[in-house]
């Protein structure tokens, strides 16, 4: 029976020695850090069998080691190998002191190869022939395994999972690692995550793990395959490497997010970074190829004031555009956002406002290096600079106009008013040219003119801002700044329905009676007081009808076209019994806000006191434009939607389309007289039907990166005590029952629920009302639900990763939206 030096064993083959010994005698010849040491020759026999020749060999060897402590481990013939692994089933022992303990250790792990365990591994009553493996051990303050690649198949890092102490710990399951993930970075090196972070201290510091990753890539790139590699580190910072052995199993990448550039040779540096900051809550879903055109091109130049026809004409609107589609959803290209004088400066201050997650990683991934401003030749940077100067300039009157916010408030409803007369004029007898050109002027940024929506909402975040900050030494009036407010139009919804629902008392047998919203307009209209109450649902949906969920994207359906959300709201209303109505419960927060406010000018300072009144009345007149703005603006969609159907219905009639609504699937430019035949028109509508459908089903993350290394974001937060935690939206505390909304149905949860959401556009803000509290995945102290749900004085906490998944439906939790913690109760 053979005893070599681990250097001295042939690595090509397994047979002799066992696959552990061979793994080793490769790394050996990679070049890696292995512990001194030797292999004995795979055998059944227990050293009390071996002849006396044998036994001394072995002690020979072992003198060279010792008074060292030594490892030995198993070494059997297929361990460690391409299709098997054996992981765990053969025996090692630690920390052997002296020469009988060594005869001993040997003995037990040949004798493993006879046990159960392997036996049931193997799935057959031979006896494993093992090899043995002696080293010196090393006196590892930190120890784990190596994955060069993911097993689970998430993306392309190296995992890295470690304890303190020995590495057997890990190994048997004794003890949770920590664990690392380590990305390639599009600068040059390497980034390290700590993803989970196991018992007491980190075993590990982020430049330790880098190490450790860059070593076994090497590794893999000598030997050849993806490894699983075990190592330890002593004092020094440079690892030990002590097994390694094929990864057996490797799940198939995901494919790599597809990624659409509005321009595609814009220089972002080495990195891009795409984010869906305050977009995930509004647009969480892909968009059809014609929605997406229409803020590629439109919306988002004109937001960030590059929409001019100047800016379209010299290339501008393209070079400078923050949007970039991923994975058909609208994302901000933050590099873009950094560039742009005034909006690079704003989003990083309000992101904390607008996302309590995001601002973290946006200042991270800045402090790094890796997010830094879009770079413009000499041409393209000073048209940007002078397009944004000349677009202030213009827009210097809306600036000024937003100090004075009931006056902007009835500018953008004069803005709606206009846009709704234009909503149902005839378009049968227009040529497509004609459409076309309509479609193109109702989204002019001359027309649209979003800088009084910005300049609003930037005045109505910083007056809520400053008067928070004022009163900071007042927490319960602070708690109270924005409660009770009603004229923001997206809570005014709220009202309007609560006197539809209560209109409809008189008639509610026709509500109970009928299921479709066809059958009860047909019995409504059948009575005085059914159609009377007829005519104020038109009213409200004259105002408020091209609102919806998902209403960002203007192949959605408005409740214009199908009140059924409405109606259903209705119907709950009537079904439930009397409480505190919307009205009620906003006359009674503004008067507690009154009260809180009186109360902390009294308790303040005589100085400080006209501040606190004034920054409170500042914040009254203000927030309500927060909304105001992007809901009159919206009022342009249904005309948009209404132009792109009679195309739609033009095309299908001339055998290019089989519907009208497949018009959403051709790009703008696509839909001009003769730009497509029938074959292709049909083709590319059900490609992008199937593409649209593919990305439903793919995953949205927050951040993506163009070098492929994903962004962490915040996990789950649990206090000491194990409750969820947030970021408190409003104020109060509620003790309910949990039920997980996917979709705004209002059937889906009773009265007094706590409703917990991933994402809830303003078209979600009518459910509001009959919650008893509203928890959410994302959202910070300013996005449009937090809004409502704070003016409404209803308990929220926003900002709380999985929480659908974490809570699940009939679970009773208290929520503290002033402390943003959910308790199970």
């Amino acid at each position: 029976m053979r005893i070599l030096d681990l250097a001295s064993v042939d690595p090509a083959k397994e047979i002799g020695f066992g696959g552990k010994a061979a793994g080793l005698a490769r790394l050996i010849a990679a070049g890696a850090r292995v512990p001194a040491g030797f292999a004995i020759e795979a055998t059944v026999a227990n050293p009390d069998e071996w002849n006396d020749d044998e036994r001394q060999n072995l002690l020979s060897k072992s003198r060279r080691l010792l008074p060292d402590l030594l490892a030995v481990r198993s070494s059997a013939l297929g361990e460690d190998g391409s299709e098997q692994s054996f992981a765990g089933l053969f025996e090692s022992i630690l920390e052997v002191g002296d020469e009988q303990a060594l005869i001993s250790a040997a003995g037990c792990c040949i004798a493993s190869g006879a046990s159960e365990r392997v036996r049931a591994y193997t799935k057959s009553e031979a006896t494993v022939p093992v090899g043995v493996v002696v080293q010196r051990l090393v006196r590892a303050r930190a120890a784990g395994v190596v994955f060069t690649r993911d097993p689970a198949g998430r993306d392309r890092a190296v995992v890295i999972e470690a304890v303190r102490g020995l590495g057997d710990k890990l190994v048997s399951g004794h003890t949770e690692p920590e664990r690392w993930r380590v990305h390639r970075s599009g600068l040059g090196g390497f980034e390290a995550h700590l993803e989970h972070l196991g018992e007491g201290e980190p075993a590990l510091g982020e430049s330790e793990a880098i190490a450790i990753a860059v070593e076994a890539l090497r590794l893999e790139r000598e030997l050849g395959h993806p490894l699983d590699l075990e190592w330890a580190l002593e004092e020094d910072s440079e690892p030990w490497w002590l097994q390694a052995r094929p990864i057996t199993a490797v799940t198939e990448l995901p494919p790599e997010p597809r990624i659409e550039r509005t321009h595609s040779s814009a220089d972002d540096g080495p990195v891009s970074v795409w984010s869906n900051l305050n977009i995930r809550e509004t647009m969480p879903d892909p968009l059809p190829v014609f929605s997406w055109c229409l803020w590629r091109d439109r919306f988002l130049p004109a937001l960030v004031a590059q929409g001019s026809a100047r800016a379209r004409r010299s290339g501008l609107r393209d070079a400078a555009n923050p949007g970039d589609r991923v994975q058909g959803r609208i994302y901000g290209n933050l590099n873009a956002m950094f560039a742009i004088p005034v909006v690079g400066q704003i989003i990083p201050r309000m992101a904390d406002e607008i996302d309590a997650n995001a601002g973290p990683a946006i200042r991270e991934l800045t402090d790094r290096g890796v997010l830094v401003p879009r770079r413009f030749d000499l041409r393209t940077r000073w048209l940007v600079w002078s397009e944004s100067i000349c677009a202030n300039l213009k827009y210097f009157p809306a600036f000024v106009g937003s100090f004075r916010p009931e006056a902007r408030l009835r500018h953008f409803r004069r803005f709606g008013a206009r846009m709704i007369a234009r909503r149902d004029a005839p378009l049968r007898d227009r040529t497509i040219p004609d459409l076309l050109d309509e479609l193109d002027t109702i989204t002019d940024a001359k027309l649209l003119d979003p800088a009084r929506m910005m300049w609003s909402l930037l005045f109505a975040v910083a007056s809520y801002g400053l008067a928070r900050h004022v009163f900071r030494d007042h927490p319960e009036a602070q708690g109270l700044l924005a409660v009770g407010i009603a004229n923001n139009p997206t809570t005014a919804m709220s009202l309007e329905l609560e006197t539809l629902t209560e209109a409809a008392m008189p008639i509610a047998g026709a509500f109970g009676r009928t299921t479709t919203t066809h059958a009860l307009f047909e019995e409504l209209e059948e009575s005085a007081e059914g159609r009377a109450w007829l005519a104020g649902l038109a009213d409200f949906l004259d105002w408020n009808g091209h609102r919806c969920p998902k209403e960002f994207d203007v192949a959605t359906p408005r409740w214009l076209d199908d009140p059924g959300m409405l109606l259903d709201i209705v119907r709950c209303g009537l079904a439930e019994p009397p409480k505190e109505g919307v009205r009620e419960r906003l006359d009674r927060l503004a008067e507690e806000r009154r009260v809180a406010i009186r109360a902390a000018v009294a308790s303040a300072p005589r100085w400080k006191r006209p501040l606190l009144r004034w920054t409170a009345r500042l914040a009254e007149r203000h927030l309500p434009n927060r909304e105001a703005g992007k809901h009159y603006l919206l009022t342009v969609f249904p005309r948009i939607r209404t132009i792109a159907l009679e195309i739609g219905a033009r095309m299908t009639e001339r055998g290019l389309l089989e519907q009208p609504e497949d018009v959403f699937h051709l790009e703008v430019a696509e839909l001009t007289e003769g730009a497509l035949t029938a074959q292709d028109a049909r083709s590319l509508v059900k490609s992008r039907r199937e593409e649209l459908a593919a990305f439903e089903q793919s995953p949205a993350p927050d951040f993506v990166r163009s070098d492929g290394v994903p962004v962490p974001t915040v996990q789950a937060c649990r206090s000491g005590d194990g409750a969820l935690t947030g970021t408190g939206i409003s104020t109060g505390r509620i003790e309910g029952r949990v039920r997980v909304l996917h979709e705004p149905d209002p059937n889906a949860f009773e009265a007094g629920e706590v409703i917990v959401v991933r994402f809830a556009d303003p078209g979600w803000t009518p459910l509001f009302s009959r919650a008893g509290a509203i928890v959410m995945e994302v959202g910070g102290l300013m996005c449009h639900a937090a809004v409502v749900a704070r003016e409404l004085g209803i308990p929220a906490v926003f900002g709380v990763p999985h929480a659908t998944s974490e809570l699940s439906d009939g679970t009773m939790v208290e929520v503290d939206a002033d402390s943003g913690m959910i308790t199970v109760i």
